[in-house]
């Protein structure tokens, strides 16, 4: 059982990099949360709402390195700086082959860091290190015009109570 809350915060980190559609058919994926929760665990997080919602960098960084870079060259295309599809229907299968791909190789491991290695050496690649993105949260802090406005409305109802 998916929890709804947990898809939410993996698509608020997809939207980082991906386009509406491309973020609906990741998220829409059978073996979505497994995947990244699988993905969290790899990597030393642990998997769940509040994560998530602090790690949507490592999400859209995880997202590219595991799905997108494995999916055809002629598969995306950039719109307005992010990910996008043409093919729905042919997408769902690229999709669904490269998550095959990430658990045969994760089934054939017996630790996360045998899982990196013989992941990069599948695709001849240097082993992937997102402890850059890892270390990144959410900023939650209110931004200026925010804290003005709290304060204005704190002082304002300060002062009523005074009257």
């Amino acid at each position: 059982m998916q929890n709804i809350h947990d898809i939410i915060e993996i698509k608020r980190g997809l939207h980082r990099l991906c386009g509406k559609n491309l973020v609906d058919a990741v998220a829409e994926l059978d073996k979505c949360e497994e995947f990244f929760k699988d993905i969290f665990i790899i990597y030393g997080l642990i998997y769940s709402t509040e994560t998530i919602r602090q790690k949507r960098t490592f999400i859209a960084t995880a997202t590219k390195y595991f799905i997108l870079d494995r999916l055809p060259k002629d598969t995306l295309y950039f719109n307005d700086e992010k990910y996008e599809s043409n093919n729905k229907k042919e997408l769902k299968i690229l999709l669904d082959n490269t998550i095959d791909i990430f658990y045969r190789i994760r089934n054939r491991c017996n630790s996360n860091e045998e899982f990196k290695k013989k992941y990069a050496e599948h695709f001849n690649e240097e082993v992937k290190d997102f402890s850059k993105e890892i270390a990144e949260n959410r900023d939650d802090c209110l931004s200026d015009f925010a804290k003005t406005i709290q304060k204005i409305y704190t002082n304002s109802k300060n002062q009523k109570n005074k009257h």
